[in-house]
């Protein structure tokens, strides 16, 4: 017959029998420590209350201080202390915790709002913060307003049909080609050049072009042209493999400087085709490339004439310039 203060081990299922008020007593058949139920345990009289007055008002950091001193000093025995302790001492913490965060949160939001007053930035506004990407490089922003883009196609031709009115030449010097959907170009003088227009006249005009060097030095020198003349004046917009690019005034064929700059040769995509787009508005001409405006100068010389393809030697006049142009395309007004 089972003990009435006994009952089964949850782990083998043997008669476990308490004694006294213990909370745990070990399995004799197993070994296991097991929990005893409470209505097994002998009851004990219960500990002396202790009362604590908080008080109506929040307690000081100091005050919180006293107040664990004087639990230390509480000699109501065991359970009683561990009792209070269990009380206050997550208040402490808490209160700590928050008073720490509080600090934190205080430092961060003071600094930024000191920043944008220095900056000059309106607090109204939401201010984001970003990383710009590292691989690509970044360009000063343009001090001109880009033109706005022109709708109407003019010309368009993507250089498939050998036919399309585009010169052709084979020489010891000069190759001018339709290259498998390209229009194609080798320079092979020394300081030598082929300029190459359409000579319908075309007034205000968009032109861009794909460029794609495929051999030769890297200040070789490729662009568009507008408002050519048979006289030799136009205004082109060229770039190199090097970086260099720039906007340049013909006389008689011969080119003068209107403005130039440098870009880090990674922004020119090497062997790959860099995109390149010449405006002539007015007297305004903007040289964007890769979609980014770089140059823009003010000339009133020449008003209108062909559009064109321009490839010829750099700064060392070294030959072998060897060019692809790719889906030319003119726009206006």
């Amino acid at each position: 017959m089972t003990d009435a203060k006994s009952f089964q081990c949850p782990n083998c299922g043997s008669s476990v029998s308490p004694s006294g008020s213990a909370k745990e007593v070990k399995c004799a058949y197993c070994g296991t420590t097991v929990v005893v139920p409470p209505e097994l345990r002998d009851q004990q009289p219960p500990p002396p209350s202790v009362d604590f007055n908080y008080g109506q008002t929040l307690q000081t950091d100091d005050q919180i201080l006293k107040t664990i001193g004087d639990v230390g000093k509480v000699t109501v025995g065991v359970t009683a202390g561990v009792t209070a302790v269990s009380v206050i001492l997550p208040i402490v913490l808490t209160c700590i915790i928050l008073g720490v965060a509080g600090f934190i949160m205080y430092t961060v939001f003071s600094g930024i709002k000191s920043s944008n007053l220095l900056s000059g930035i309106s607090t109204d506004v939401p201010i984001v913060f970003t990383q710009a990407p590292t691989d690509i490089p970044t360009l000063a922003p343009t001090p001109f307003d880009t033109p706005v883009p022109f709708n109407k196609i003019l010309l368009k031709d993507n250089f498939a049909n050998p036919s399309s009115g585009w010169d052709k030449m084979h020489d010891s010097n000069y190759t001018l080609e339709y290259k498998n959907g390209s229009y194609h170009a080798l320079i092979n003088k020394q300081d030598g050049g082929q300029i190459v227009y359409l000579g319908k006249q075309y007034t205000d005009t968009s032109i861009e072009v794909g460029i794609q060097q495929t051999a030769g030095p890297d200040d070789g020198k490729f662009g568009v042209a507008c408002r050519a003349t048979d006289s030799g004046g136009l205004y082109s917009f060229e770039i190199s493999q090097d970086g260099s690019y720039g906007i340049y005034k013909y006389t008689n064929w011969n080119s003068d400087v209107m403005d130039e700059g440098t870009l880090d040769p990674n922004t020119i995509i090497q062997g790959k085709i860099n995109h390149l787009e010449g405006i002539c508005k007015g007297d305004t001409l903007t040289l964007l490339v890769n979609n980014q405006p770089l140059l823009q100068v003010q000339d009133s010389d020449y008003t209108a004439g062909g559009v064109g393809l321009i490839a010829r030697t750099g700064g060392s006049g070294d030959p072998g310039i060897d060019v692809l142009f790719s889906n030319y395309l003119v726009r206006g007004p």
